[in-house]
């Protein structure tokens, strides 16, 4: 299946899993599932960051290193 992250997802499956329910934590790492997300999560991460957002504490360049450039980008 492919499954398309929004950002908060993202950050949680990046740094916090604990914040997701069982059923996204099996989804995500599920092996046979396909995960994406958008370059414009990047993006938001970044700004939010910059705005001082606790919510919103990680590195876009961490998250964006060795993924694929893309409108939308694979995370696997």
């Amino acid at each position: 299946m492919n499954i398309l992250l929004d950002t908060h997802i993202l950050l949680w499956a990046a740094g916090n899993p604990g914040r997701l329910s069982k059923e996204a934590q099996a989804l995500i790492s599920d092996r046979e599932n396909t995960l994406y997300f958008s370059a414009a999560s990047l993006w938001e991460i970044a700004i939010k960051c910059g705005l001082g957002r606790t919510d919103f504490e990680a590195d876009p360049r961490l998250l964006r290193r060795g993924l694929r450039t893309t409108a939308i980008w694979n995370c696997r």
